[in-house]
This record gives C-alpha cells, sequence and structure tokens, in this order.
C-alpha cells in the first residue's frame, strides 16, 4: 500500500443499507513500515486479467460522504494478495468509468 493518494473518489449520499442488511467484506492492508489499516470492500471488478477494488477506510465508513480508492491486485504471495492504489490517471479513469457501468448502490464522484 502507498501513502501516496493523488485522487479520491466521494461516495455520495452514501446510504448502502436502504432497510436490507447489506455486509461488505474487510480487508486489512500492511504498509511496508508495518502499519496496517483495514478497509470495507465497497466494489470490485476483473479487467484485463487484474482485479481492480474499491475501497473505504474503516474509520470513514459511517461519514456521510466518506472517501474510496481504488486498489489493483498486483500479486498473490502464498493466500496473500498485494494491492496497489491506482496511479496512472488514465487506468485510474476507466476503471472509474467501469465502476460507474455497474447496477451499483453508490454514486461516486471525483474529488482532487
Amino acid at each position: 500500500m502507498s501513502d501516496r493518494i493523488d485522487e479520491n473518489i466521494n461516495l455520495d449520499g452514501l446510504d448502502m443499507f436502504e432497510g436490507q442488511d447489506e455486509t461488505f467484506e474487510m480487508i486489512t492492508m500492511t504498509e511496508e513500515d508495518g502499519t496496517q489499516q483495514s478497509f470495507y470492500v465497497i466494489d470490485g471488478i476483473d479487467v484485463d486479467d487484474t482485479r481492480y477494488l474499491l475501497l473505504v477506510k474503516e474509520e470513514d465508513y459511517e461519514l456521510d460522504e466518506p472517501e474510496a480508492y481504488i486498489f489493483k491486485e498486483t500479486s498473490t504471495e502464498g493466500e496473500d494478495f498485494i494491492y496497489e492504489p491506482v496511479e496512472d490517471e488514465q487506468e485510474y479513469n476507466r476503471i472509474f468509468l467501469l465502476l460507474q457501468d455497474e447496477d451499483s448502490d453508490y454514486e461516486v464522484k471525483i474529488t482532487e
């Protein structure tokens, strides 16, 4: 996981429960310095043999407009997966649009 994320996504008007019992998987990422950060997996998509995840930090999940991040799977080590933030603007925009095309229960907008 990188400490630097240039663009964030806000989940606008996030009301994912709307009377239903929807739950999200939680993952924990470990930085190179050993610090850990937990995220809810809001969505995922496979594109050209690469897995992308839309993540929200655990502590931000209950906010009205939590920030979300797009990460991509770069490798696996046994049962562990290595994810890195998508930093290439063209790749980021492509994945962002593909996530928007899905039938999702959330609305996203790019903020800088």
